[in-house]
């Protein structure tokens, strides 16, 4: 299986207003709470490791 990329997108030729927006909504973007992200990944870790450990698998 081969990995999937996407190519840089090219700004050069947008609209000024339209890169202006881009830029802007970018800026005024909430931060990403990369703690929270954390702790829901190791919940959901958690819970499947439990449900297989039900259905008889072990770790």
């Amino acid at each position: 299986m081969s990995e999937i990329r996407y190519g840089k997108p090219s700004m050069t030729n947008l609209p000024y207003e339209l890169g202006k927006s881009i830029f802007e909504e970018m800026d005024n973007s909430p931060r990403v709470d990369r703690e929270a992200i954390r702790k829901e990944a190791e919940a959901f870790e958690k819970k499947v490791i439990e449900e297989r450990k039900k259905n008889g698998y072990d770790y």
